[in-house]
């Protein structure tokens, strides 16, 4: 069953006020009145609000009333609207005597109201409970104030009231004023601005429980300013959304007018220019079959990407890594024996048993250039010549040198290389070791290996051996 409940965007301020003139003098005295509990909304005194009542009790309670000579209600708050057969503990101790003036059924059988409320009540003797709620209303007349200090609140109501205005959608301040300017009960000025604000249910309550103008007053004017800091809010937030997509808006403009002049000038723009040097050294490089297919692949996603994505920059340093390798750079091997002992001896001084064992070395990649020869090991104290000596063969060979140092190193990636989703990805020290040597056969030295740590971020030493594996 459908609860009864205001209907959306559908509250008529003047039809109140024309009624109120209308029926004033001929409201029913205090008899027992069936109930018509609400459960979200609340009716004032004077108002005209549509209702809907679908609810089994409700409907029984609205068609004796209808059968009813003066057609009256006692339209009562529910505290807990999720109380479906509500009692009179369920109920607000305050409510509204009320006349329908309009009655509808629609094919599901809920009843369209149109119901006018007339004074306020206070709930008396509960007369009958089945099957629907009958309660004697007592008299609770709102008592009126004269003084100075109602006066000020009222004033100060109104200005709220007009500032407020000023910001509804669709509503100008003058609407308002008007309406109000027609009713000089202060009281029903209250009533009126409730519904117009669509104050929430628990403030609306309060204000029908409040017994004395001042009060009511009051609470009306701590409403209005809680509403109006709300409102001025809710305006700066939109002001500096509008601003920012007016700044994107007219960034957007000015580049594509920028893209149009160069166009006309026959010029790229930074962005196509950058794309266009890429591709003409991608097509330049001799790159190794597997990797110019996805240096292709990724060109074509940087090309349909836009320059303000987040990927757009990811993509373009990878793509310039790729190229900057020397994919084709070798330096041919120079194994020549009584050179590089020559070379040994002159950077060297005696280290006979290494110089030795460095010649061996040698002469194996003579012998057999295709075999997967050891790693050499140099092991000392500081400062015996280790890293020289990787220096020597170097140049006794004829390659370019590369010195790895991995001291302090603790994190894997730093041998690996970065994820490229990272921010300040960068790649591995061993690749930027042949970036840098501009060879891709250099002599690279991993200095300090003993000096490796491990913590969370993984085993630099594992990643080393899995480097170092020749399969």
């Amino acid at each position: 069953m459908s609860e009864p409940r205001q209907e959306e965007g559908h509250v008529e301020q003047p039809e109140a006020t024309s009624v109120d003139q209308q029926d004033e003098g001929k409201e029913p005295s205090p008899t027992p009145l069936p109930v018509l509990p609400l459960k979200n909304t609340v009716l004032f005194p004077r108002m005209v609000m549509p209702v809907a009542v679908g609810r089994p009790m409700s409907v029984a309670a609205v068609e004796a009333a209808l059968a009813s000579e003066d057609k009256a209600l006692l339209v009562v708050p529910q505290v807990d609207p999720s109380v479906e057969t509500p009692s009179t503990d369920d109920l607000f101790p305050f409510a509204t005597t009320a006349v329908v003036k309009k009655a509808e059924r629609a094919d599901n059988g809920t009843l369209h109201l149109l119901v006018q409320g007339l004074e306020r009540v206070q709930r008396g003797r509960v007369v009958q409970t089945d099957p629907y709620l009958v309660i004697e209303p007592e008299p609770a007349p709102v008592i009126r104030d004269a003084s100075t200090e109602a006066e000020a609140v009222h004033r100060a109501v109104i200005e709220l009231a007009t500032r407020i205005a000023e910001h509804l959608e669709g509503q100008g301040p003058a609407t308002i004023v008007q309406i109000l300017s027609q009713i000089e009960d202060r009281v029903h000025q209250v009533y009126l601005l409730a519904m117009v604000l669509g104050l929430d249910a628990e403030k609306s309550r309060e204000l029908l429980a409040a017994s004395d103008e001042l009060t009511l007053l009051k609470q009306m004017h701590e409403y209005l300013s809680h509403e109006l800091q709300v409102h001025e809010l809710r305006e700066k937030i939109a002001s500096s959304a509008r601003n920012e997509m007016s700044r994107e808006q007219r960034e957007y403009y000015l580049k594509q007018q920028l893209r149009a002049i160069q166009e006309e000038l026959g010029q790229q723009s930074p962005e196509e220019a950058d794309v266009a040097e890429l591709r003409r050294r991608l097509e330049e490089a001799e790159l190794p079959e597997h990797v110019r297919e996805v240096a292709e692949r990724e060109l074509s996603r940087l090309e349909r990407m836009s320059p303000n994505a987040a990927d757009y920059q990811l993509t373009r340093s990878y793509l310039e890594l790729v190229l900057e390798l020397p994919w084709a750079v070798s330096t041919p091997d120079n194994l020549d024996l009584e050179h590089a002992r020559a070379i040994l001896d002159e950077d060297h001084y005696d280290l006979q048993e290494i110089k030795e064992r460095i010649i061996e070395h040698l002469a194996v990649m003579k012998l057999n250039p295709n075999a997967s020869s050891p790693i050499l090991c140099f092991v000392g104290p500081p400062g015996v010549g280790k890293t020289s000596l990787g220096r020597s063969i170097a140049r006794a060979l004829g390659r370019r040198f590369a010195r790895i140092a991995l001291g302090g190193l603790h994190d894997e990636a730093e041998l690996r290389g970065h994820r490229r989703t990272y921010i300040g990805a960068m790649p591995g020290r061993v690749i930027r070791a042949i970036r840098d040597a501009k060879s891709n056969n250099p002599l690279i030295m991993l200095d300090e290996v003993d000096k490796l740590g491990r913590d969370f971020r993984g085993d630099p030493a594992a990643a080393l051996m899995e480097i170092l594996d020749p399969q």
